[in-house]
């Protein structure tokens, strides 16, 4: 009897194992009722974005690539359309074991689904206040597909917006969590100079 059982018993434990989503529902801060599991999202870049928005002005992007390297750009825009300065820019290297955390909660954004730029996902309870509400930081998720090139990639936007326009208990939980994520990240001088700036 006990041979019979102990078998049924593992068998789903082996399962979530193997198989898990990234992270459970109760975990996401937009919702997402699913994610795929946490080695396909792996492979995934982020583009991790603070300032700049419709106005221009200093804007910080970190690039984290999938094996684990990470582009930090600091530009400025006048806003009028004329293109963009380069300030400083670097490439930085992020340990494994950081890297797993730093998806943890990264994950914890990501739209059940990545359908484009216009979609952006915004905390529970949050709705986006008006064409310019673009939010305080925006966190891209990019699946790149198999094709050479950016035609079968899929995106996806999340957006934490200011305290002033949401805050609501996912939103105020957000914001915790990009400053932790941003605490974990290497060191950067890009970044620095960026926070002098602003």
């Amino acid at each position: 009897m006990l041979r019979t059982v102990l078998p049924l018993f593992f068998a789903p434990m082996l399962c979530v194992s193997c198989g898990d989503a990234a992270i459970a529902p109760s975990q996401s801060l937009v919702g997402a009722e699913e994610l795929p599991a946490a080695t396909a999202l792996a492979r995934e870049t982020f583009y991790i974005t603070r300032g700049g928005g419709a106005y221009g002005g200093d804007a910080l992007t970190y690039e984290w690539r999938p094996d684990n390297s990470l582009l930090v750009t600091h530009t400025f825009s006048d806003g009028r359309g004329t293109g963009e300065v380069v300030r400083g820019k670097e490439t930085l290297h992020i340990a494994p074991d950081v890297a797993a955390e730093v998806r943890q909660l990264l994950w914890r954004f990501r739209p059940a689904k990545l359908e484009g730029v216009e979609q952006d996902a915004r905390p529970i309870g949050c709705e986006r206040q008006g064409p310019h509400d673009f939010g305080e930081v925006t966190v891209g998720f990019v699946n790149e597909g198999d094709a050479v090139g950016i035609e079968d990639d899929q995106v996806g936007i999340f957006a934490l917006p200011t305290a002033e326009s949401c805050n609501t208990p996912a939103a105020v939980e957000g914001r915790a969590i990009v400053r932790r994520a941003l605490h974990l990240l290497p060191r950067s001088k890009v970044a620095s100079n960026y926070e002098r700036a602003t």
